[in-house]
């Protein structure tokens, strides 16, 4: 049987609805973990939620200026989910002047949290034809003045670049190269091994016959130290827009190697047009990771490594795309699944999610009501440290 109830939250102006779904579902006598679903604070958007090597969880989000309301100027915030009070905490302004931020998923700012607790930042501004990045103080209580990070490799930015931490190691990894030549694209990346004060060069990581999908949004992640994840679309002859899993083994300040995973038929799409699509990494207790992302309309997860299948997650409400996945991993080893659908180029469609067990087993959270995302925005999730997981759109 599936109990949900509503709660609100309050003690601030603006009081937060809290939707708290308490999944009585049982395998042999264990009862699955309970999902929180929450709307991004401060009538933000596009949340992007991560957890440091402590378990504490972390927010960044998209927050359109009131003085301007039909523009999309406005500024990245950051809060941290206080778990005792369950609620966040107080904003700090992240960008360090309010700007022309794209707010198209594709385009979507990213964060990644390191070993001493610094929160490290990228975003796109097509104004500028720019990917820029900040990290905040060891505090998080301010954000550095905002710095360029492309300075010869800046051709045909038209997506998300996306940043990972492991200890004082950092990573920001982008996709460039000529628009009408797609597949001579290629991924590339800077690297710090000093909490983000100083980063390398520019470094080429990705191999240029595979092409890169320009429009589709990449996701980075370290597997370990001085071992770099890259997940991303490729653009073989302009339609092999693949799911490509990347593995780079990291020098000082470079890369020694790079390899790629065979394809599963799951990561395969032949398409002539840019499927504008997103995906996304976690880790889970045994350090294993897994990915979520699109194909063909249908969103597909997969745990990397040699000779792993993917797997489609579930069918869709109805005959529509599936899009914009976010996964977590409890310590119980029950995987969350949230994506969108019945989207369009503005619009942020419906919630969906699926459960997993440990062994995989998938259950389907019941809702006593449809839940719309917001214009411009899709949903989130991370686990939270009592084993439940939370869940923003």
């Amino acid at each position: 049987m599936n109990r949900i109830t509503t709660t609100t939250l309050g003690g601030t102006a603006a009081a937060l609805r809290l939707l708290t779904v308490l999944l009585a579902l049982f395998t042999g006598s264990a009862a699955l973990a309970e999902i929180h679903i929450q709307k991004t604070p401060d009538g933000g958007v596009q949340p992007r939620l991560s957890v440091d090597e402590s378990g504490n969880v972390h927010l960044l989000y998209f927050k359109k200026r009131l003085s301007a309301p039909s523009a999309r100027e406005g500024n990245l915030y950051y809060r941290q989910y206080m778990t005792n009070e369950k609620r966040f905490g107080l904003p700090v302004k992240v960008s360090s002047s309010a700007s022309d931020i794209r707010t198209f998923s594709i385009a979507r700012a990213s964060m990644a949290v390191g070993g001493d607790g610094r929160v490290h930042v990228v975003w796109y501004l097509p104004r500028d034809n720019q990917y820029f990045y900040t990290r905040s103080n060891i505090e998080r209580t301010q954000f550095e003045v905002q710095e360029a990070v492309v300075e010869m490799f800046g051709e045909g930015l038209d997506a998300g670049a996306d940043v990972a931490a492991l200890g004082s190691q950092v990573a920001i990894v982008w996709g460039a190269g000529s628009l009408s030549r797609e597949y001579e694209r290629t991924v590339y990346g800077r690297l710090s091994s000093d909490s983000g004060a100083s980063f390398s060069d520019e470094l080429q990581m990705g191999n240029k016959e595979l092409g890169a999908c320009a429009c589709c949004s990449l996701a980075t992640n370290f597997a370990q130290h001085d071992e770099l994840s890259v997940a991303y679309r490729s653009a073989i002859d302009g339609v092999g827009r693949h799911m490509q899993s990347l593995t780079l083994q990291l020098a000082a300040d470079g890369v020694q190697t790079g390899s790629y995973a065979e394809l599963s038929p799951l990561q395969e799409w032949e398409l002539s047009a840019c499927p504008l699509s997103t995906n996304d990494i976690t880790v889970d207790g045994a350090s294993d990771q897994w990915l979520v992302f699109e194909t063909e309309g249908r969103i597909v997860q997969m745990k990397l490594g040699p000779e792993q299948q993917a797997q489609t997650v579930a069918e869709p409400f109805m005959k529509t795309r599936q899009k914009n996945p976010s996964i977590a991993i409890n310590d119980a080893g029950e995987r969350l699944v949230v994506w969108a659908e019945g989207i369009s180029h503005t619009r942020g469609g419906r919630l969906n999610m699926r459960l997993m067990t440990v062994d995989g087993a998938a259950q389907a959270p019941a809702f006593s009501e449809e839940i719309t995302i917001p214009s411009f925005s899709f949903p989130a999730t991370a686990q939270l440290p009592d084993g439940s997981f939370l869940v923003l759109y």
